[in-house]
This record gives C-alpha cells, sequence and structure tokens, in this order.
C-alpha cells in the first residue's frame, strides 16, 4: 500500500461517492456525477485536456480486489468521469445529458492525448475505512488547521501580483468598462491558464504591445491602446467565443490575434514609456473604453429581463399573456421578488391550460375517495408524457423541467417556487431566476405552440 502509478483504464468510478450516493454500476455512477455537476465537470474536463492533472493532487483508489488489477476511486471520482469521458468519448453512449454538452465533451476528447497525463499519480489506501479519514478531512473545510486552509484576502491580492494573466485579467476587469453578466463571466470560471498560455507565447505579446519581467506584465502603450487587445481576449475567452482547444498551439494562437477586428487591435506606434500593468491607473485613459451596448449584435448573456427578445408563445389565455407581457418587460435585477412570483404563477397557469385543453384531469380521488387537487409536480411530469407521447415533443427537450422541478439544486425546484411565495427567509437571485426560464423555455413553447 502506498504511491503507485496508474491507467485510465485501471480506474473505476466509486459507486459508494457521496457526492452521488449508491449507484447500480460503472454506467449508472458516471450519469449520476454528471446530473449532479453538468459544466463544471466539462469544466473539468476542458482544464485537463489543456494543462494535465494538477501536480498538486493524486488519486486515492483502493484495489477492487485482492487479484484485481484494477482501482476504485475512493478521492477523485469528478477527475476520474473527466478522464474517462475524454480517453472514450463513447462511455457517454445511453447516457441522459444535454446535447450541446456532449457535443463539446466529445469535441474536446477528439485533441486529448492520454500520453499527456499517464501514468496517473495515486495512493493505494489498504480498506475502505482507511481512506475515509482523508476524504472527509479533504471536503470539509479547515477543520480548525488540519485540512484546507483558505488564503486570505491579503494572501490572494500577492498571489495576483505573481502572475501575468491575472494582472491582465484584472487590468480589464478594473478598467474594461464591464457589463454584470461579463464581470460574472470573468469571475473563478475564467480559462485563466489559457489566457496565461497566450500571454507566455512572444509572438502574441509582440503584437499586442506587452512584455512579461520577472513574472510581471509590462507595457509602453498608452492605456486606451493596450486595453483593446486584452479586453476583446479575456472576453472572447470568458464568454468561450474561441475555445481552448482552438488556442494549443503557437501558429493557432497568433493567427486568432491577426484576426482581430481592426477596432480590437493597438496602435503600436503610440509606445511610450514602458511601466508595470498593474500600476496603471484610471486617470490614465484618455478615453473610456467601448461599452458592450455597442456592439452591433446583442449578447444573450447581458438579458435584463426574464424572457428572451424573440421567443414566440402563442398565449391564448388573458390573464397569462398579461404576465407574460409582465415578465417581458420587468427587469430581473430591479424587482426579483415579482418576478419569482409572477414566473410561479406564469407555470402553474400554463400546466393548467394544458391539461383542460387536452382533457387531462387536474384532480385525483385518494384512497379515501375524497377529490384532491393534483401537486404542481405531479402536473408537470403529466404534462412532459403527454407533450412526448402526443405533441411531437422529444423528451430529452424537455429534460431541464423533468429533472429539475424535483432536484433541490435546481433553479426549477417545485419547492423553491413555492417559497419565494410562501417563505419570508427565501429570497429570489436574478441569476437563478434566469437559469429557471432558460431550463423551462422549451417546455412553455410546446405548451403554447
Amino acid at each position: 500500500m502506498g504511491p503507485i502509478r496508474i491507467t485510465i483504464d485501471q480506474l473505476l468510478l466509486d459507486t459508494e461517492n457521496p457526492r452521488i450516493g449508491d449507484a447500480a454500476s460503472q454506467h449508472d455512477a458516471l450519469q449520476k456525477i454528471l446530473d449532479d455537476q453538468e459544466e463544471k465537470l466539462f469544466e473539468l474536463a476542458q482544464s485537463i485536456a489543456a494543462d494535465g492533472m494538477s501536480p498538486l493532487d493524486r488519486l486515492l483508489v483502493l484495489r477492487e480486489s485482492k487479484t484485481s488489477n484494477r482501482y476504485v476511486a475512493l478521492e477523485g471520482n469528478r477527475r476520474v468521469a473527466a478522464l474517462k469521458i475524454l480517453a472514450n468519448p463513447a462511455v457517454l453512449t445511453g447516457l441522459n445529458l444535454k446535447p450541446a454538452l456532449q457535443r463539446r465533451l466529445e469535441e474536446l476528447a477528439r485533441n486529448f492525448n492520454k500520453a499527456l497525463v499517464e501514468p496517473l499519480d495515486g495512493y493505494e489506501s489498504e480498506t475502505r475505512e482507511a481512506g475515509a479519514s482523508w476524504v472527509h478531512l479533504r471536503h470539509t473545510g479547515e477543520n480548525e488547521g488540519r485540512g484546507v486552509v483558505g488564503w486570505s484576502g491579503h494572501a490572494a491580492a500577492r498571489f495576483r501580483g505573481t502572475d501575468p494573466a491575472l494582472q491582465a485579467l484584472e487590468f480589464v476587469r478594473t478598467y474594461g468598462n464591464l457589463t454584470d453578466a461579463q464581470k460574472e463571466a470573468t469571475g473563478n470560471s475564467f480559462p485563466i491558464t489559457t489566457l496565461d498560455r497566450l500571454l507566455a507565447t512572444p509572438d502574441v505579446r509582440k503584437r499586442i504591445g506587452v512584455e512579461i519581467k520577472n513574472r510581471k506584465l509590462y507595457s509602453a502603450l498608452p492605456p486606451e491602446e493596450l486595453m483593446k487587445p486584452l479586453r476583446r481576449i479575456v472576453l472572447d475567452l470568458a464568454q468561450k467565443t474561441v475555445r481552448v482547444g482552438q488556442l494549443m498551439k503557437k501558429d493557432q494562437q497568433t493567427d486568432y490575434i491577426d484576426k482581430l477586428n481592426k477596432s480590437d487591435k493597438p496602435s503600436l506606434s503610440k509606445r511610450g514609456t514602458v511601466r508595470a500593468v498593474e500600476n496603471i491607473r484610471e486617470t490614465e485613459f484618455k478615453a473610456k473604453p467601448a461599452r458592450a451596448k455597442d456592439r452591433k449584435k446583442p449578447d444573450p448573456a447581458d438579458r435584463r429581463v426574464l424572457v428572451p427578445r424573440g421567443t414566440k408563445l402563442n398565449i391564448t389565455d388573458n390573464k397569462t399573456a398579461e404576465i407574460m407581457k409582465e415578465l417581458r418587460r420587468l427587469k430581473v435585477d430591479d424587482v426579483p421578488h415579482a418576478i419569482a412570483v409572477l414566473l410561479r404563477v406564469f407555470f402553474e397557469l400554463s400546466v393548467d391550460h394544458y391539461m383542460d385543453s387536452n382533457k387531462l384531469p387536474l384532480r385525483f380521488t385518494d384512497p379515501k375517495g375524497n377529490k384532491r387537487d393534483k401537486s404542481l409536480k405531479s402536473k408537470t411530469h403529466e404534462v412532459i408524457g403527454h407533450l412526448v407521447a402526443h405533441g411531437g415533443v422529444e423528451r430529452k427537450d424537455l429534460f431541464g423541467v423533468e429533472r429539475g422541478v424535483g432536484d433541490s439544486k435546481s433553479p426549477l425546484f417545485i419547492d423553491l417556487l413555492h417559497s419565494y411565495l410562501h417563505n419570508r427567509f427565501v429570497t429570489p437571485k436574478a441569476r437563478e431566476l434566469l437559469g429557471a426560464w432558460n431550463d423551462a423555455q422549451r417546455f412553455f413553447e410546446s405548451i403554447w405552440k
């Protein structure tokens, strides 16, 4: 027992993984991890495909049996799931996941080279019980210093000062005149390693007018000229206009820079005194960079109302139509409580309308012979079943609603929608409301077609 080197094919997901509960098989375990993680698993897979495995972490594994050459991952199941998909995307066959997510995972896998990560570093535990204490310590916080202790704000600031990519990102976030949605996209999930890879390429630095000295980013350009390429690069990465796999090689990186719009390229002839980018202040800007609203094409991530522009619903009920009119007009950030209540009402009115129009009973008889109203959750599942059977709708298109109404982590969770009305300690968040509509839009379009 102790340190070992293993291959992806030797690894097994833990069917007793606390993150997902018990799973019946490897196939079931992967499905549950995808259900639980979704975009987070893609981000992890993308990071592994681009940068390999973190040298700071190794897998904690348990031999499947005394005679087996396979190992169950006691710690690191998300990494194992990502590796399995990257090494063999056929494992996704028969799983229930969003088609767009599956396509992106398969695209990552096409360019993945196992030799970049194998053999993997692991540590073999003698028993599940022996490994349990380490797993618990890893996932339950600082534990008075025995676990991982997070950095203070000062420590994080000192670290940012040692990384050129973080300095560039901070420069754009501070002075780039970003919208709230753009700032959110450049937060914790931002692919900082890809920006670091770009800035590490001398030909890229030459084209955008920056230098790196002693782990600090420098430029001789006026701030407004320097902002042009850095802002465009940061937003392209944050909004996934350009993806990690498209910037792996140096010729891909320089080609990307060369193809930037003229307005996003700096005027290198305006060079002046070289100074550290982190020392630039707002007063040095002669002209403010253009806001996102000045672009010709609107950014879908910047929408301020619940219902996206262009959404077509043929609503025939007067009250429901009036509610929809308000949902199209009210800004989510301004009146989240009102929108949460209206969304909850619109949801049930839409479901009831469909059931009424298709002669599906809204009430049932309980074992004692009493007539009772069906719950919104049961009505929703009934409508989904009817739409799939008779409405020409594919079940996968309604997966967001079908899963969401019963998933406590979903913004469409029925109990959460109820709590917006009845629980004075539950406050709706704009991002959750937008996410709820995104998951339910295909459902509403199918009802009001």
